[in-house]
């Protein structure tokens, strides 16, 4: 955790690895951390959060690389809010979007939070490889 956090900090991302979290991390060469994203376990559902890439490594197949080695922690209960520029990019690993109707009461709280903070971002849930 401490290091997926420095990883973040350093690239002056949102994201925040938590204690007990699933996290995975896409290292280069020299065993730097170049991407990281996180489950965040909530009551009955799982948000993919803190997907990142560092700037020197983005376009070249290292977020879907990692996406991929996580892809098998995902189940129908997973869920994440791209932003909406990169929803192409998560409906090519699985996630399709949805409306908030009848999803899990944490998931549409953490979602409509973050709208009103003014975040451009969809729901998109898991349904599986395409």
């Amino acid at each position: 955790m401490p290091l997926a956090n420095k990883f973040y900090r350093t690239y002056k991302f949102r994201g925040k690895a938590r204690r007990h979290e699933p996290c995975a991390v896409v290292r280069d060469r020299q065993n730097s951390i170049i991407a990281c994203g996180c489950l965040r376990k909530l009551t009955d559902s799982q948000l993919l959060v803190g997907v990142a890439v560092a700037p020197d490594y983005q376009g070249k197949g290292v977020a879907r690389r990692l996406l991929a080695f996580m892809q098998e922690a995902f189940d129908d209960q997973t869920f994440t809010f791209p932003y909406h520029e990169l929803m192409p990019f998560y409906e090519s690993l699985g996630f399709a979007e949805v409306s908030l109707e009848g999803l899990p009461s944490a998931i549409t709280d953490r979602f409509l939070t973050y709208q009103k903070q003014g975040r451009d971002i969809a729901i998109q849930r898991y349904v599986g490889p395409r």
